[in-house]
Order: C-alpha cells, then structure tokens, then sequence
C-alpha cells in the first residue's frame, strides 16, 4: 500500500463519521419534505403509504449514526454497514415519494466517494443496482397487484421498467467513477510531487551537514599534521636539552625555550580549531532524525513501500545531543540494509521505524508486516556487520517475530 492510500485509510474514521452525519441530515430533509406535504404545501403520490415504510426508511438513515457516533464501533466493515443503510434508505424512498425521489437513488454513488476506495464503490454500485431493481418490482406490485398474475406482467415491470432505470443508474455511476479516479489521479501525483520536493529539500540537508562532517575531517587533519609535528619537535628539543644541560646549559635553556614556544603554537593551533568547530559544526540526534527520515522518503519512492518513522519520544533536549558522525553514518547503513530485507526476504508492504534515547542509548526498532519466519533465521553478512559493530561499541542487536519482523538496535551515542 502506497503512503497516501495509507493516509486515506487512516482518515476512514473521520470519512465515517461525515458519511454518518451526512445520512442524518438526509433524513432530516426527508422529514421536511413529509412535513410540507402534510401542510398540504404540495402533494406526493406515494406507492407505499403505510407507516412501516416511513419507519424502515428513518431506521435505514439513522443507524450510522447510531453505530459511529453514539456507540463508537470501529472495524473495516463499518463504510460497508453505512452504505449498505444509505442503499437500503434509497430504495425505500423511491417507494415512499414515488418518481419524485428517483435522484436519491443516485445519492449513495456519491456519498461513496468521500472513500476514494474501489472495491467499496463497486459494492456501492451493485447494491445499488439490486435496490432498483427490487423498488420496482414493490412499486409495481403495491400500486397494481394484478399485474403479476401473468407472466407478462412481470416481464413487463422487469424489462420496461425496472432494466432502463438500471442502465441509466450505470451511465451516472460510470462518470461518477471517471471523476473519482481522475481525482484519485490527482491526489496520487500531488503526494509524489510533495515527496519528491521533500526529499530533495532533505538531501540539501543532508549535503549541508555532509559539509560540516567534511569541516570536522579536514580540521582533525589540520591538527593531525600541524600540531602532530609540532609536538614532535617539542619533544626531540626537550630530549636534546636534558643532554646538553650539563655541559651546556645555555644551548639547554635555548632548546626548552624553543620547546615551550612551540608548544604555546599547538595550543593557539588547537583553540582556533575548536572555535570552527564551535561555528554550527556539531552534529546531533536532529541530524540523525533528518537522514533516517531523507532514507525512509527515497526507499517509498523507489520501491512504492510505505515507511513510517516514529521520534514522538524525542524531545528538543534529546534533538540537541551531539552524536557522532560514525555514528549517524553507520546508522544510516543499518536502516537501509534491515528495510531492503525486509522488501527481498519478507516482501513487506509496511515498514516502520522507531527512534528514542534512553540514558545516553539509542534505541531504533525497524519493524515490518512481511513474511514471518517459523523460527529466527541466521545473521547474513549484512545484519552480521551490524550486530558485530553494534556489539564492539557496547551495544546490542534484538530480533523478535512477534506481530511482524522486528529488529531492534540499542547503540551508545558515543564512544566504546
């Protein structure tokens, strides 16, 4: 399942509670017009005049709301439940209000598409189809009885009847369908242009903080070569003076002097590197969170697999603790090499990940719903790597089976 079909099921809820809210409105409008007929406002010429009709009707209109809104009942069935009522309500409104309510046949075709969901719209439009058909045949036989006494008569009521209304219906719902997945279309391309932006916007950056990882080397390579040598020299003058202090302690007193100065140029050396290092070059867990993120992004649009990354228990403090670069690179590596298990070995369609620090540990779950082995399988090489370097820096590598695939990362922020 792609990310925004993702999303639209997340939002189903809420698409109930509207299309539950919806129906109550419908009869509402329904009541109206029964009250006004009764004023003797206008007249209905009704096929269903009893009362029972009206009841069913006003149950059919209510029971959504009743299942969603005061009884809160979730479940995939629930869009079904509702349709089913608003199909059922259509039907017997055709009976109550005669041709004049033939439009609320079509209502439930469009309320259906508050789902963006396929397979509830062809479900919609064959419940449809088969409510028609049965209004027809009930009209028909409350209003002329007799007609069914023949054959004929029911060949009649069903092929000049009932079957053109259904091929209109088909009509309606055909560019009803058309509309839907132009918009569905359009939804789809809308979310991978918003990625794509995003992702190329994390990729900034990434480059960005890929530049300051790139400051940090070249100013440990700074300090390498200059203050390394420089120490050096110290050292071998300071050697040569203890030498020649007996029988030289002037050339002594020369050499340490030399010495001292040169080592009052490290530490000149070693302030100005740590003052560029202090400009906005230290890497932290906000770094971290931005490449797991930019990683998560660029596998859902190449592999089309929806990647969802959780750091709700990452408060600002832990966002500003300074991590290693090794360490935002190795764990980098890891996340990309447990999600391309689990889309080869698992085929998963839903992975996610899971961030938090816990006392200077961070913890990173990858979970997936693919494929569930029947007991834990042997490290390959690349969950290899990762558990023998997770377990050389004094941390440790978790795999559980339990609901999905899960791996589970514990890492210390820094240092063996």
């Amino acid at each position: 399942m792609e990310r925004y079909e993702q999303l639209l099921s997340k939002n189903e809820e809420q698409i109930n509670s509207h299309a539950a809210l919806i129906s109550v409105y419908e009869l509402g409008v329904i009541m109206v017009i029964m009250l006004l007929n009764s004023a003797g406002i206008f007249q209905l010429y009704s096929y269903a005049t009893g009362l029972i009709w009206k009841e069913m009707a006003a149950l059919s209109l209510s029971l959504p709301f009743i299942a969603v809104t005061l009884f809160r009942l979730r479940g995939k069935w629930i869009k079904y439940f509702i349709m089913t009522c608003s199909v059922t309500a259509s039907g017997l409104c055709y009976l109550i209000f005669n041709r004049q309510a033939e439009l609320l046949m079509l209502f439930p075709t469009v309320l259906v598409c508050l789902y963006y969901n396929d397979r509830l719209s062809y479900y919609t439009m064959a419940l449809s189809v088969v409510a028609i058909i049965i209004s027809q045949l009930i009209a028909s036989y409350l209003l002329l009885p007799v007609v069914y006494r023949t054959s004929y008569g029911f060949r009649y009521i069903l092929i000049d009847t009932a079957i053109p209304q259904v091929l209109f219906y088909i009509c309606f719902a055909f560019v009803v369908r058309i509309l839907t997945t132009r918009t569905l279309n359009l939804i789809r391309d809308v979310y991978r242009v918003t990625l794509e932006n995003e992702i190329l916007e994390m990729e900034k950056e990434s480059a960005e903080m890929r530049g300051r990882m790139a400051e940090r080397e070249k100013v440990s390579r700074d300090i390498h070569n200059s203050v390394g040598h420089t120490i050096t020299a110290a050292i071998f003058a300071l050697e040569a003076a203890d030498v020649l202090r007996p029988s030289d302690p002037a050339s002594a007193d020369e050499k340490t002097q030399r010495a001292i100065q040169r080592m009052r140029e490290s530490m000149e050396t070693i302030r100005s590197s740590v003052r560029v290092l202090d400009k906005n070059n230290t890497l932290t867990v906000l770094d971290l969170v931005r490449t797991l993120t930019l990683c998560c992004r660029q596998m859902e649009l190449d592999a089309e697999v929806y990647v969802d990354i959780d750091t709700e228990g990452l408060t600002q403090q832990i966002m500003d603790m300074p991590i290693p670069s090794e360490r935002i690179s190795f764990v980098y590596g890891a996340v990309q090499e447990c999600i391309t298990n689990g889309l080869k070995h698992g085929e998963a369609k839903h992975i996610k990940l899971s961030l938090n620090v816990f006392d200077g540990i961070l913890v990173l779950d990858i979970w997936n719903d693919g494929k569930i082995p029947s007991k834990k399988p042997s490290d390959g090489f690349g969950l290899s790597k990762i558990r023998n370097y997770v377990q050389s820096h004094g941390g440790n590598v978790y795999i559980e089976l339990k609901g999905g695939f899960t791996v589970t990362i514990e890492l210390p922020m820094g240092g063996n």
